[in-house]
């Protein structure tokens, strides 16, 4: 039996509610704890880190019902695989794996891992519950029709770019955001050579784009990340304004 996020919060009811005759529906706060637990089955906040090629790749959830957007509010292209249901915090599986490396019917299709889009064009991924499928986020211009066998559909008309930001409303997806660090990262020799070029920040390393703490902050993130955006907040987590 092939499980959606509707259909979980309909069996978690039926579940709570057949051997308690003095209770119903009307009941909503037993209610909203059962939907808040099939919402944690579908869109799981612990997803496992995806090591490829000498980096680590961490995905954080955002928001429920949300989808993955720029610092401009733009989306990004993506591209998608169906058929995978929850629960996508599965190692070795779920949206987490099959963006940052590959899966199986692509391989079928003609697309090898190495045929893939550039992971570190990767920005994060959304999940639909319902329609099993994940959208594997891209910055503009990554993707383009010699990568049509490695998804079962693409959008390339989005121009999200950089790191995601915040999300968007949209029912029954949700977003999360990746990180990229190096696995096993090694010290520095000192130099007295002039670096050519500064290397790139890595994928998520700003205090700005890493999962909301509505609990500290107010808006979700220290409010310098509001201004200027967020190019001078401190590289540690500032102060909670939420008291």
């Amino acid at each position: 039996m092939k499980l959606t996020c509707t259909s979980l919060i309909l069996l978690s009811a039926a579940s709570s509610f057949a051997d308690a005759d003095s209770l119903s529906f009307a009941d909503t706060d037993t209610f909203e704890l059962v939907q808040q637990s099939s919402l944690e089955q579908c869109f799981p906040s612990s997803i496992p880190w995806v090591n490829y090629k000498g980096n680590d790749y961490i995905f954080s959830r955002e928001q429920y019902n949300s989808v993955c957007v720029d610092n401009k509010g733009k989306q990004y292209e993506w591209g998608a695989i169906q058929g995978v249901y929850p629960s996508i915090a599965t190692k070795g599986g779920g949206c987490s794996n099959f963006c940052v490396k590959d899966y199986g019917r692509a391989e079928a299709k003609g697309c090898s891992s190495s045929q893939r889009p550039n992971p570190n064009k990767l920005v994060g991924f959304d999940y639909d519950c319902d329609k099993a499928t994940c959208y594997c986020l891209y910055e503009k211009d990554t993707l383009s029709s010699k990568y049509d066998k490695c998804f079962d559909s693409m959008d390339r008309s989005n121009k999200g770019s950089g790191d995601i930001a915040r999300t968007t409303t949209k029912q029954g997806t949700t977003c999360y955001s990746l990180q990229i660090q190096p696995s096993d990262p090694q010290p520095r020799t000192p130099t007295r050579k002039p670096t050519k070029k500064p290397s790139p920040t890595p994928r998520g390393q700003s205090i700005c784009v890493r999962s909301p703490d509505y609990k500290c902050y107010k808006s979700g993130r220290p409010q310098c990340c509001s201004k200027n955006n967020g190019k001078d907040c401190p590289k540690e987590m500032t102060m909670c304004d939420n008291h």
